[in-house]
């Protein structure tokens, strides 16, 4: 990313004090927080601005207990932020900005010289998670227990999937796309996360499903983002999860990615199934 993309996109306090965003930004009472602040009522991993594609920035937060307000509303999912907006954690305000320029970049065509110099084709892992029946949550929880429930469990995750290796891509409202790059030792990394995500499943509050795919991806671009993952194979595994909501299967694995992982968890065959947009069928399976 340029000097001037790194300078475009900054918070700023009450006293005039900016704080630049470069990647992710985090927000809490720990000093090893990009934003620490000296406040009881924050959290120590309280919140997280998070750099998406396309220049785009998503406020998430991290399950704190005294929640995170943007423009006096309690955050409850991952939500795009626009220049302007304000922040509230605890007794600090913050004003995201983001410039014109950045605004623009973000609209122009990506295929560009640089675009097509910077993009690299890569073997991937995928992962999209999310949890069941969002929009059901109230149904079972209070209002304000929600906000909790649903950011201490991408805080839990991001842990999980950044200790096995892994890198968060995006937030998806109420789920999570991830990657690793496939390099040596990757598959173990890989089974580890997965390991570690279905015993989450099995302790949580919230109902979850994921997904796992292994495949070849376009990675990268300065005019996309340094982490912007496209092609076929991304859009296979966003699929991939539909049909899994479809079967009610909590894990489903492509066959791709089952042959690769080095794992004793018990597989059974999913069967073969067609996706939309994708021709003929494939095959599937569960743990």
């Amino acid at each position: 990313m340029s000097d001037a993309a790194k300078n475009s996109v900054w918070l700023e306090n009450s006293a005039g004090e900016k704080f630049p965003i470069v990647g992710n930004c985090s927000i809490g009472r720990a000093p090893t927080n990009q934003i620490a602040l000296a406040d009881d009522r924050a959290s120590r991993r309280h919140a997280l601005v998070h750099a998406q594609e396309q220049h785009e920035y998503w406020l998430v937060d991290l399950g704190s207990s005294n929640g995170t307000l943007l423009n006096g509303r309690r955050v409850s999912q991952p939500t795009l932020l626009h220049d302007g907006d304000r922040i509230e954690v605890g007794a600090s305000a913050l004003s995201f900005r983001q410039s014109a320029a950045a605004g623009r970049s973000a609209s122009r065509n990506p295929i560009s010289d640089e675009t097509v110099l910077d993009i690299k084709s890569e073997p991937c892992w995928l992962l999209v998670a999310d949890i069941e029946g969002s929009t059901r949550l109230h149904e079972k929880f209070r209002a304000e227990e929600i906000p909790v429930l649903t950011g201490r469990w991408l805080a839990e995750c991001k842990q999980l999937v950044e200790e096995c290796g892994g890198s968060i891509n995006k937030f998806l409202g109420d789920g999570f796309f991830a990657y690793w790059q496939a390099r040596e030792g990757s598959a173990l990394q890989v089974t580890r996360a997965i390991e570690a995500l279905k015993r989450l499943q099995d302790g949580s509050k919230l109902p979850f499903r994921f997904v796992l795919h292994h495949g070849t991806v376009f990675r990268g671009g300065a005019s996309l983002g340094e982490e912007s993952l496209s092609g076929r194979e991304v859009n296979f595994i966003f699929r991939m999860e539909k049909l899994a909501g479809s079967l009610r299967e909590p894990r489903l694995v492509s066959e791709m990615a089952a042959s690769l992982l080095e794992t004793q968890l018990p597989a059974n065959d999913a069967g073969r199934h067609a996706l939309p947009s994708f021709e003929g069928e494939f095959g599937f399976v569960k743990f």
